[in-house]
């Protein structure tokens, strides 16, 4: 089984990734990751937790057709058959595609292999842009009918906490699945995850005794040292018992859109890469499967329209302050969107995952708060419940202290495919460390102490943190907060005060400061910076001013109002620190710059030859810098084509950068990548005894997120 020892879980005394502390009799099951447990609930079409069971279990529970389904792993084409059901969100979601592709209006491209081909640009523009690949990477919809697109089950979440917001169930249980691939091309495998979540939300029925005995079923003593096949036994037979459950929704969130890097530079963007994240929920509604308004997202377009909405919207403030403050509420659906898009990077400053930011100004929410704010824990002024309403939704929570708007990966798996070695060796580069994101890390202790007090009989405390808030102590009223780390985000000012503050470790002399601003946004976090002195590799090494386009004009009628944000741009960068920013020097630290697609720069060197070989690696330390991958003509290559492990490995660069672990998580628009075993190989000299050390400390790097494969629409072999 895997460990997972993260900072939340520490305040609790917890150690495993099943979530529980040492008191097992009393202590819940919140999440279940590991891969071997996962294989067996997930092995193929005939698995209990297929997405193909559980599209099966819904059509049976609605009297819907039941269509036949070959055996084997759970394809696209499989669920296709699904038409009442699958079928209607993969028409829409065609649909969405083709709307936004219009309402960008720029050359975009489906398949990898044209990128940089000008005979298929679609614009004048564009015919010169493509001789560097400067074109729009859009999702290709084939995907969700093709037998080369296979969904894999990913994690599966416990949610009773969820009960606050529908208190005629007991919460919820989550199924996440990630759209992946195992295809052979001239007797090669190609496999991949890619950056597409599907979550299947099923209801826990009120169990009469205030979600006593649900919450019950997930104290499971020892789960964590069962072998796979008797833990997923005994999950199914308890918490996962669909007799206790009702099908809710399908909720995705899929990148639909990307931009490259260089792209950003050329239209002087100087973004390092933009991405366009898709989000919609389906459910069943008068017997057919269709979207639904999404959880406290504004229709912004329809809103700014309609005065009648814009006072329903003001009326709804001021008569739900109280819901608001505690994070419970639940905006009418009459002012709700039924489709959102999130912008990444620096996503926490964009206007366009701020949506309340263009309905309310920071002065009508002052009015609004009016006095008793001081009574308040978190709505204690107008920007702060306007920071309660943005991250509140869907695209605000999910560039939130996110993995480029994602918030829950999971682990590399390597059954998915026809050989597990042949996938894994596929995958070699193009792995991830850590499942989850710093937001997951600190709910995970407060749904701990949540689900705890229930099964307990006691009441749980409801309130929600903000969340890019950092892991904390749940055993009081108001919430102890860990101290945020290197480059994790802060307060800056007055604008969260109370149990919604907290402040950066001062033990490693960090300060709370300015990395991402943007004039239009009403308040913006900043980051936990190191002191000169204690410059390290992988630091944020430029402060940037964003000028934002969504905030001056919503737009013409479009899919969402944001649709066309990806033109905002970087208006001003600051070096933090005074290093170069030119040609590596020696061992000095670098800032390297954001042109080369590591947002707000990165500090790093070159490593030196005992830090190359991974040799000054010491068994009882937990290294802070590590000389990892950074890129190179393997890198470029791939962007040309599909990744290609071995092509990666052959071309690839190594630097000085910062380590992570679970307990020591990357800033924003970054993600934990694992050592590649390729490091072993004659080229790079390391020893396997020394990246064993790392694997058993759970010790990755931190990297662009773009700059992991799985992580990009783009890279991918195209669906046949």
């Amino acid at each position: 089984m895997r460990v997972i020892s993260t900072a939340a879980w520490l305040l609790l005394g917890l150690s495993t990734s099943f979530a529980q502390t040492p008191q097992a009799a009393t202590s819940p099951t919140l999440l279940v990751d590991q891969p071997p447990v996962l294989a067996v609930l997930d092995h193929d079409n005939a698995s209990s937790l297929s997405l193909v069971s559980l599209f099966k279990n819904i059509h049976a529970a609605q009297k819907l057709p039941l269509p036949t389904v070959a055996a084997g792993p759970t394809r696209a084409g499989d669920l296709a058959r699904f038409g009442e059901t699958y079928g209607q969100f993969a028409a829409v979601m065609s649909a969405d595609i083709g709307r936004i592709i219009s309402g960008l209006g720029i050359d975009w491209e489906k398949e990898i292999i044209k990128t940089y081909d000008p005979k298929s640009a679609r614009t004048e523009a564009g015919k010169a842009l493509r001789l560097n690949g400067n074109v729009a990477r859009v999702f290709n919809e084939k995907w969700l009918g093709s037998n080369d697109g296979l969904f894999i089950l990913s994690g599966v979440v416990n949610r009773i906490d969820r009960r606050d917001f529908d208190p005629g169930h007991c919460g919820e249980l989550r199924f996440i699945y990630r759209l992946g691939y195992d295809v052979t091309m001239n007797g090669k495998t190609y496999a991949s995850r890619m950056p597409f979540t599907v979550n299947m939300v099923f209801s826990y029925g009120d169990d009469g005794k205030n979600c006593q005995e649900v919450a019950k079923l997930w104290r499971l003593e020892g789960l964590d040292k069962d072998e796979p096949s008797v833990a997923a036994r005994r999950l199914l037979q308890g918490p996962l018992d669909f007799a206790k459950l009702s099908f809710k929704q399908m909720e995705i969130n899929a990148q639909v859109v990307r931009f490259p890097s260089d792209l950003e530079n050329v239209e002087n963007r100087k973004f390092a890469g933009q991405a366009i994240y898709w989000m919609r929920i389906f459910a069943l509604r008068d017997g057919k499967f269709r979207p639904i308004r999404l959880e406290n997202t504004p229709d912004v377009q329809a809103i700014l329209k309609d005065p009648a909405k814009q006072k329903q919207l003001q009326d709804y403030l001021t008569g739900h302050l109280g819901e608001i403050d505690n994070g419970v509420f639940t905006l009418p659906d009459s002012l709700a969107a039924d489709v959102a898009l999130s912008f990444s990077t620096a996503g926490s400053a964009r206007v366009a995952n701020r949506p309340f930011d263009l309905l309310v100004s920071k002065e009508q929410a002052g009015k609004i708060v009016g006095e008793g704010a001081a009574s308040r824990k978190f709505v204690q002024n107008g920007a702060g419940l306007l920071e309660r309403l943005n991250t509140s939704s869907c695209m605000g929570c999910h560039q939130s202290s996110s993995t480029a708007g994602f918030h829950f990966l999971g682990m590399d798996r390597f059954d998915f495919g026809g050989d597990a070695a042949a996938t894994r060796s596929a995958l070699d580069g193009n792995r991830l460390d850590l499942p989850f994101s710093p937001h997951v890390d600190a709910e995970l202790a407060r749904r701990l102490a949540y689900v705890a007090n229930v099964a307990q009989g006691h009441q749980p405390n409801t309130f929600r943190p903000h969340p890019s808030a950092p892991a904390a102590n749940w055993q009081s009223a108001s919430p102890g907060y860990a101290a945020a780390g290197d480059n994790m985000p802060c307060p800056l000012n007055s604008d969260l005060t109370g149990p919604a503050k907290w402040t950066c470790n001062a033990a490693r002399n960090l300060t709370c400061q300015p990395a991402v601003t943007n004039a239009s946004a009403s308040s913006s976090l900043g980051q936990c910076i190191p002191a000169p002195q204690s410059i390290a590799a992988g630091l944020t090494c430029r402060a940037d001013a964003i000028a934002d386009s969504s905030a001056a004009n919503p737009g013409k009628e479009q899919i969402s109002f944001s649709l066309r944000a990806f033109n905002d741009r970087v208006s001003k960068e600051e070096l933090i620190y005074k290093v170069p920013e030119g040609k590596l020097s020696g061992f000095d630290y670098n800032c390297r710059p954001t042109k080369l697609g590591v947002p707000l720069g990165r500090i790093t060197r070159p490593c030196k030859p005992d830090e190359t070989r991974l040799s000054n690696i010491q068994p009882g330390k937990a290294p802070e810098e590590i000389c990892a991958v950074v890129g190179g003509k393997g890198f470029e290559q791939m962007a040309k084509g599909y990744f290609d492990s071995a092509a990666f490995a052959a071309g690839v660069g190594r630097g000085v950068l910062n380590t992570c672990s679970p307990s020591r998580f990357c800033r924003e628009d970054y993600i934990c990548q694992e050592m590649p075993d390729f490091l072993t190989g004659a080229k790079f000299g390391v020893s396997a005894q020394n990246l064993n050390v790392l694997r058993s400390k759970k010790i990755g790097f931190c990297t662009p997120t773009y700059f992991v494969y799985q992580l990009r629409l783009d890279g991918h072999p195209n669906p046949r």
